[in-house]
């Protein structure tokens, strides 16, 4: 299910990015990094629940704040960025 998933959730940002605005383009690259970050910290789970809400078409936004309000020690890096989005 794994490979399902983040084959679906990179679809979806092709999709989003293609032909897209700068804004647009950056917005993904922080999100990107947000992943990544959680990943370093362990939230695999977390992480697949954007992936999920996100491909069945939730506000990208709105994921990503609603479940890293969910993580308590998000470490400074991981701060930055949340704070950016």
């Amino acid at each position: 299910m794994g490979r399902e998933l983040n084959f679906s959730y990179k679809s979806h940002i092709l999709k989003k990015t293609n032909k897209s605005n700068m804004d647009v383009r950056r917005r993904w690259v922080t999100y990107e990094k947000i992943l990544d970050e959680m990943a370093l910290l362990g939230e695999f789970k977390k992480i697949d629940e954007i992936k999920y809400r996100i491909t069945d078409g939730e506000n990208d936004k709105k994921v990503f704040t609603e479940v890293l309000d969910k993580i308590k020690d998000k470490g400074v890096r991981l701060n930055l960025l949340t704070n950016s989005i």
